[in-house]
């Protein structure tokens, strides 16, 4: 099904097939009727159209200079032209069957196509082009022939058609070449498209082989020979076969060319991708954003069009929305983000970046003007604009373009420095200024279409200005808001401190150096102590305070533990805990995101009344790893009653350093705490009993041998257990049997899992009675304990202890710990012998007398 374009490519369309059905229909009437189709001529003429419908399908393309095949011309032309020869003129005196035949040549020759359009309107217009110029053929012919007085049975001689097959070729070339390429254009609303030179140089020459073809078949017709078929048949086919040759080469070299614009395209994708990102790290120094690059991309983009600027002007629009402030990179963030009016010297400074990006660009080299636009952008159209002091429309048209686009949107966005204004006041200001600062026509084209503009902008999805209907608070123009740099000198109030940007600059190197040195220095150490004291002492340097806190989610209690604090009052604040989601701190933790300027009495819920209202404000930021937040760093102050965005975003920076540290420091400790934990019983370990022994010992040692002991302990048969009922039940009924032992044992004292089924404990200033007491009570409660392993089946588990007491018994670790161990292994033996002898048979007893 073909669907035209618009209603005017389907009138068109539409008319000249309607014109070329009427004319085939006629050409077959007039056909049929010819008088002299006796057998012999209907015999020729069914060969003459068995030979066009097998030439039709030797083409030769023709394409535009564009590279896109518009239509073809066939080597069957020459029966063509033929056919017009044998019947345009009298007996037959038709232009029907040439007629037909080029409807038959134009429909074979293009129906392979897929555009189904371009054959229909291909075959109308060959129809309509033979008709006319047979017919004009005709007419010629027959007044040569009278005026000359050749006309004979044998048909006209060649001295005779052979102006009018000159006529009939050049008309049929221009309708049915030239005129159908043009035609094609027009459906595709391209009328300055034209075939290309090469396709120009094959059809004509094509064109010229048929018509020499033509008069060479009927030569041979006429009386001239066999000779002449071959010669009219050698002709057309050298020139058909010399195409092919030439478009085969000609095809590899598209290919190639094709090749080479796929891989120009991908660096220029590349080339504008590294452009935008660079722009984007550009207008962020500036405190600007991406939606601004684009917006002022479109913006640029259709002010272009509709200033009817060409295409190289309208790439460097598209480009130079992205890279006209690239010469910012010179100018220090202090002046570019200051929210006063720029003393003298910081507004030389930030003249200069137009002519340094313009340097910059100058060594890109670009095929079209971003320079112009970069370097010129700043011009006023009064002649009061920086660097040249252009005037008028010396200015470049693309750089007055960026220009109004560029300050709009800036007016329009909020910045850390001012408000953005609405629609209105927005183009109010561009009014105001246009014929000062901007080209008028300019300004009065941005604002026909402005709406048309931020219509586009909204199917984007790239809104960030301020809508147009809500007002912006608190506006002054004239003492509170701070246009672009370069627009400053007229709009913004005066400072009262000119020394402000010089504190600034300042201010700016000492968090710089600040930042750098708590990344240098706040990973040396594993210890967490170390390391919260050296984030609080940093922080000190950039971020106003009286109070840290430095908070940590304590994973067993799921509180938030003051790790550690610094400051006034820190004695009140150092046991301070509190749930996640509560106060401002917890909800901090709670949502991963900072917050600041609430009532610092939100978060001081616990405190001493007194205590919490003499602080003013309060700024709180997580501390954050993959899994969330898992702590938070409050700052508390008593002077101060808010903090400025910079503050938040400096401490997100110190929290950003931190939160690694001090997730390593926790690590190290939970790995350490680990190391010493036996995760099965939760008892110390091996490794932790010989620590905790030696320390003991020290001590013992430094209170005049105060007395300690050791008991060693180790479960009978516990093997049949494991082996009996698994390993899982086995480590659940150790864990119970830990368990009860722990119950038996002082608060002072110590029980290690020594390994597998063994204990060890540790008795500081127990006697050897004492000890031996423990010992029984402990046994007892060991053995007359019902461990489950099975629903409805218990087991009794035996112990056999070792008691060994420091000094008598051993000075040091290995002495004490061998003592115990030797004595428990004689108490296993003699109540493996107790129970062996209690369960041998009376009559082996006796025997044993």
């Amino acid at each position: 099904m073909i669907i035209p374009r618009n209603w005017k490519s389907a009138l068109l369309l539409g008319s000249i097939s309607a014109l070329s059905v009427l004319l085939l229909f006629s050409a077959l009437i007039s056909t049929v009727k010819l008088p002299f189709l006796s057998r012999a001529g209907l015999f020729s003429w069914l060969v003459l159209l068995a030979l066009t419908v097998v030439a039709s399908r030797f083409t030769v393309s023709i394409t535009t200079t564009l590279g896109a095949h518009q239509s073809r011309k066939s080597v069957a032309d020459a029966l063509v032209f033929l056919a017009v020869i044998l019947y345009a003129v009298p007996p037959a005196d038709t232009a029907g069957p040439a007629t037909l035949l080029a409807a038959i040549v134009a429909f074979v020759s293009t129906y392979g196509l897929t555009n189904r359009r371009e054959s229909i309107a291909t075959t109308a217009i060959a129809v309509i082009s033979t008709f006319l110029s047979a017919s004009c053929y005709g007419f010629l012919a027959t007044v040569f022939a009278d005026d000359l007085s050749k006309s004979s049975a044998q048909g006209l001689p060649v001295s005779v058609f052979l102006v009018p097959l000159c006529v009939l070729a050049v008309l049929q070339y221009l309708f049915s070449t030239l005129a159908t390429v043009h035609f094609l254009n027009l459906l595709d609303d391209n009328p300055r498209v034209l075939p290309s030179q090469e396709s120009l140089v094959w059809t004509l020459t094509t064109q010229v082989a048929g018509a020499a073809s033509a008069v060479l078949f009927y030569s041979a017709l006429t009386g001239g020979g066999f000779a002449f078929i071959l010669l009219g048949l050698l002709i057309t086919a050298m020139v058909h076969l010399l195409y092919r040759f030439n478009e085969k080469r000609l095809n590899e070299v598209r290919r190639a060319e094709a090749e080479n614009r796929r891989h120009v395209e991908e660096m220029a994708n590349i080339h504008m991708n590294t452009i935008e990102s660079l722009a984007i790290a550009i207008d962020a120094k500036d405190q600007t954003t991406h939606g601004h690059v684009r917006r002022t991309q479109i913006y640029a983009s259709e002010m272009g069009k509709l200033c009817k600027v060409d295409g190289p002007e309208l790439q460097a629009l598209f480009a130079g929305a992205l890279l006209h402030d690239i010469g910012k990179l010179a100018v220090p963030e202090y002046i570019l983000n200051k929210p006063g009016k720029l003393t003298e010297a910081e507004f030389a400074k930030m003249k200069i970046h137009p002519t340094v990006g313009g340097d910059i660009l100058r060594r890109v080299n670009f095929p079209y003007p971003v320079e112009d636009i970069v370097r010129y952008h700043h011009e006023k159209w009064d002649g009061s604009g920086y660097p040249k002091g252009l005037k008028g429309e010396a200015i470049p048209l693309v750089a007055r373009i960026i220009s109004v686009v560029d300050f709009y949107d800036a007016t329009r966005c909020d910045r850390p420095y001012r408000k953005g204004m609405k629609r209105e006041d927005s183009l109010g200001l561009l009014r105001g200024m246009a014929g000062s600062a901007f080209d008028p026509r300019v300004v009065d084209k941005f604002i026909e279409h402005v709406e048309k503009f931020d219509r586009l902008i909204d199917a984007e999805d790239i809104q960030e200005q301020v809508p147009a209907e809500t007002a912006a608070h608190d506006h002054d123009y004239e003492t509170k808001t701070k246009p672009d740099a370069g627009l400053a000198s007229n709009l913004v109030g005066t400072a009262d401190d000119d020394q402000a940007g010089f504190r600034s600059i300042t201010e700016a190197q000492r968090e710089v150096f600040a930042l750098h040195e708590i990344a240098q220095t706040i990973g040396s150490s594993l210890n967490l102590n170390d390391t919260v004291t050296l984030i609080s002492n940093k922080l000190r340097a950039i971020v106003p305070f009286d109070t840290c806190i430095i908070f940590v989610v304590d994973e067993k209690s799921g509180k938030a533990v003051a790790a550690h604090v610094v400051g006034e009052d820190a004695p009140a604040f150092a046991q301070r805990r509190m749930n996640v989601g509560d106060g401002i701190t917890g909800w901090v933790i709670a949502n991963a995101r900072s917050m600041c300027n609430a009532s610092p009495e939100l978060d001081l819920v616990g405190v001493s009344e007194e205590l919490s209202k003499s602080y003013k404000g309060v700024l709180v930021s997580p501390l954050l790893r993959e899994d969330g937040a898992f702590g938070a760093l409050t700052l508390y102050s008593k002077s101060r009653t808010s903090y400025t965005t910079e503050h938040v975003r400096l401490l997100e920076s110190v929290c950003q350093h931190a939160s690694t540290a001090l997730n390593n420091a926790l690590t190290f400790e939970k790995t350490k705490e680990s190391a010493l934990v036996d995760s099965l019983t939760n008892l110390p370990n091996a490794r932790a009993f010989y620590m905790m022994l030696e320390q003991r010992l020290a001590e013992c040692q430094r209170m005049s041998n105060e007395s300690l002991a050791v008991l060693s302990m180790d479960l009978d048969d516990f093997k049949a257990i494991n082996d009996q009922y698994g390993h899982a039940i086995g480590d659940r009924v150790l864990a119970s049997i830990a368990a009860v032992m722990r119950k038996e044992l002082r608060q002072m004292d110590i029980l290690t899992r020594y390994a597998g089924d063994e204990f060890v404990a540790i008795m500081p200033m127990a006697s050897s009675s004492m000890a031996q007491s423990v010992c029984e009570r402990m046994r007892s409660a060991v053995e007359t304990q019902k461990f489950s392993v099975r629903p409805g089946t218990v087991v009794h588990v035996g112990i056999s202890m070792g008691i060994a007491c420091f000094p008598d018994q051993g000075g040091t670790t290995e002495e004490l710990l061998t003592a115990a161990a030797r004595k428990m292994q004689t108490d296993k033996h003699a109540r493996k012998t107790v129970i062996t002898l209690a369960n041998m048979p009376v009559s082996n007893l006796d025997a044993m007398r």
